[in-house]
């Protein structure tokens, strides 16, 4: 006879299952690992709708030998991905690999022929996530090439799983007669859309791999959130969310940096400008690849032009050394302080020309360097 108990609602379920150590009970595939692994339970079968199990493909010579050496990877998924059900392992995949499209079909449409695996052989993608029906449509000797890295369910399954206290006392004859239960009634199931699965040398080192990898111990992932697997994607878009939010904080950081700095150069030279401008000498500002920043009211009187005609100009085009040697080669010579002063023509807007003599010297700005040029106190205007 079995005894049938109800669960309460005032704790966790799989916290009450963890305290009855001689029931038998069913759970969930990821309970049912951590009733195992935390409180000696013992998985005796499993029903799930389909024995097909999704697979993590890698290449036989691949070193990859763990969920977590895939991370950045390339990763091809099925061209048909509508079995994939969201569950830790194609999260995991989701959030840290590079999902790559499948190549075009070039053989005969007929043939069903997993590309993402035939990009593995290929050696085009570093991994594959498939099942195990698609698996086994690759020719055996194209299969030797691949290697499975793990397995998860792509549908829920029901595990059902029996205390330390049954497991003390005759485990092996439970089993066995479960076992003949199974096949017993295995059609019968099957006709409900179940299968009735064994247990027995499962791998479950990918689930626990996929859980962790998404930052929670299997502890938490089944006892304190049933939604874990949606808050974690939630908390990865908050993620890139904060991380595109402190870019942008740094840009406009950066920005507003550049423009102060700006500002301040800008207000530097207008006020030098403005100070030139006012100067009784004939004073004429330039950088160094020649570009005039700003002259004296004597300076562009002289030279019958308005001041926004030598503002932004080539000094060349209004100075000209009376000398073979290219001003721009002269200008070098001055900011290494070989040149000093020399003569030079002034090109006035009437067509004529007036030979002077024009002394320079450099500024050392912030960040840079202007020259500084005055014409002879003879040639005043």
């Amino acid at each position: 006879s079995v005894k049938y108990e109800r669960l309460h609602n005032d704790l966790p379920v799989v916290e009450q299952i963890s305290k009855s150590g001689g029931s038998i009970t069913v759970v969930g595939n990821y309970e049912a690992l951590y009733l195992e692994s935390f409180y000696e339970f013992t998985p005796l079968f499993k029903f799930a709708n389909t024995e097909i199990k999704g697979l993590v493909i890698v290449h036989k010579d691949s070193e990859v030998d763990n969920l977590a050496a895939i991370k950045d990877l390339s990763v091809a998924f099925p061209d048909c991905s509508d079995w994939l059900v969201v569950n830790p392992v194609i999260l995991y995949i989701l959030k840290n690999c590079k999902v790559v499209a499948n190549g075009k079909m070039t053989r005969h449409s007929a043939k069903l022929e997993p590309l993402n695996l035939t990009s593995v052989i290929n050696k085009k993608v570093k991994v594959a996530v498939t099942n195990s029906f698609e698996y086994n449509l690759i020719p055996e000797k194209e299969r030797k090439n691949l290697k499975i890295l793990g397995d998860f369910p792509l549908l829920p399954e029901y595990v059902v799983v029996t205390g330390p206290d049954i497991k003390k006392l005759n485990v092996a004859k439970l089993k066995s007669n479960i076992e003949r239960w199974r096949n017993k009634y295995a059609d019968r199931y099957r006709s409900l859309g179940m299968q009735v699965l064994t247990c027995e040398n499962t791998d479950k080192s990918l689930l626990v791999e996929a859980v962790e990898g998404l930052g929670y111990t299997l502890k938490d992932f089944v006892e304190e959130s049933n939604n874990l697997l949606f808050n974690s994607v939630s908390a990865s878009q908050e993620k890139e969310i904060r991380e595109i939010e402190q870019k942008y904080l740094r840009l406009k950081n950066f920005n507003e940096k550049l423009v102060k700095m700006y500002q301040e150069v800008r207000d530097s030279r207008d006020k030098m400008s403005k100070e030139i401008e006012q100067a009784t000498d004939n004073t004429i500002i330039f950088l160094k690849d020649g570009t005039v920043l700003g002259c004296s009211r004597a300076f562009y009187t002289m030279l019958k032009v308005s001041r926004q005609d030598v503002i932004g100009q080539e000094i060349i085009n209004f100075i000209k050394p009376n000398l073979n040697t290219p001003f721009k080669k002269l200008i070098q010579q001055i900011d290494v302080g070989l040149v000093r002063s020399f003569v030079v023509k002034l090109a006035i807007a009437d067509g004529s020309e007036k030979e002077t003599k024009m002394e320079f010297s450099i500024i050392e700005l912030m960040d840079s360097k202007v020259i500084l040029g005055v014409l002879a106190n003879s040639e005043k205007s």
